[in-house]
C-alpha cells in the first residue's frame, strides 16, 4: 500500500461501527483529508490519544479517490493542546477554528498558509495568558484571505473608480468591498468604517498571521471589524456553525479571552 506522510490537526472525529473512527484533519501538505482508522476506538498502540479534536499529529495515510475515504494507518502526536481542555472559553474558540476550517475548506483545496493558520490560532489559545477582542475576527479575515474570498478594499465595486482619501469609507458586505459616495445607495446594508478598520482589511495575506492575530484595537475597530466580517462569512458559509451559535448564547464572542491557560 502507498503510504503518505504529513503533518496535520484533527478537526473532528467520529465513531464508525463497533471499533472504527472516521477522523477528518487538516494538514500540511495534503489540504483536507478525511479517513478511517480501523480498531481506533480499540487500539492502544496506533491511535492511543490521537485522534481528539485539535491534535497535531505526524499522520501515516493513503490517498483516497475521488470521495472515497483515506485509510488512515497511523498517528504520532507532535503537539496535544491542553488548555481548551481545561477552560470552557478556549474550548468553545478552539472548537469554532476547527468548525470554521473543515466548512469553508473543501477537499484538498487548502495549502500551508491555512494550516500555519490554525497551528497559529490553537498556539495562542494554548500559550497566551490574554486574547484582544480582535482575536476571532482576525482568524476569520485571514481564512477568507487564504480562501480566495478576501474583502476588496482597493476601489469601489459598483463603477471601479479609486476611493478618494478623506472622503466616508463605506463598506458593503453583500458585495464584498468599498462603495464610493456615488455608489453607496446601489450595495445593499453598508458599514461605515474608520481609517483603522479600513487599514486591517487592507491586505490580509501580508500580514504576519502570528502577529495579527495579537492585533489589539479600539472598541469601535473592533465592533466595525466583526460586522464586516460577519457580513463576509455569512456570503461563504454552506450552513451556520453550531460553535458559533454556542459563543453567542455564552456571550464568549464579545469578550477578551483572560486567564492563565496553564492552570496556574
Amino acid at each position: 500500500m502507498l503510504e503518505e506522510r504529513t503533518v496535520a490537526i484533527v478537526l473532528r472525529a467520529r465513531a464508525h461501527g463497533e471499533s472504527d473512527k472516521i477522523v477528518t484533519f487538516l494538514t500540511r501538505n495534503w489540504g483536507k483529508v478525511t479517513g478511517i482508522a480501523k480498531g481506533a476506538k480499540r487500539s492502544r498502540r496506533r491511535f492511543a490519544n490521537v485522534l481528539e479534536p485539535f491534535t497535531h499529529v505526524q499522520l501515516r495515510f493513503r490517498p483516497s479517490r475521488a470521495d472515497d475515504l483515506a485509510f488512515i494507518f497511523g498517528c504520532e502526536i507532535v503537539r496535544s493542546f491542553r488548555a481548551p481542555g481545561r477552560d470552557l472559553q478556549r474550548y468553545a474558540f478552539a472548537s469554532y477554528l476547527a468548525e470554521l476550517i473543515d466548512v469553508m475548506i473543501a477537499g484538498r483545496e487548502s495549502g500551508e498558509e491555512t494550516f500555519a493558520l490554525l497551528l497559529h490560532g490553537l498556539t495562542a489559545l494554548e500559550e497566551c495568558h490574554q486574547l484582544p477582542p480582535l482575536f476571532l475576527p482576525a482568524f476569520e479575515l485571514l481564512l477568507l484571505a487564504y480562501t480566495g474570498y478576501a474583502p476588496n478594499v482597493e476601489g469601489c465595486q459598483q463603477c471601479g473608480f479609486p476611493i478618494p482619501g478623506k472622503t466616508p469609507v463605506v463598506f458593503s458586505p453583500s458585495l464584498g468591498g468599498l462603495l464610493c459616495v456615488r455608489c453607496y445607495g446601489r450595495g445593499g446594508a453598508t458599514l461605515l468604517l474608520s481609517e483603522e478598520t479600513l487599514r486591517l482589511l487592507g491586505n490580509p495575506k501580508e500580514m504576519n498571521p502570528e502577529m495579527f492575530l495579537l492585533t489589539e484595537a479600539s472598541s469601535r475597530v473592533c465592533q466595525e471589524m466583526r460586522a464586516v466580517i460577519t457580513g463576509l462569512l455569512s456570503r461563504h458559509l454552506a450552513r451556520p456553525l453550531k460553535s458559533r451559535a454556542f459563543l453567542e448564547q455564552t456571550g464568549f464572542l464579545n469578550d477578551s479571552l483572560v486567564d492563565d491557560p496553564r492552570g496556574e
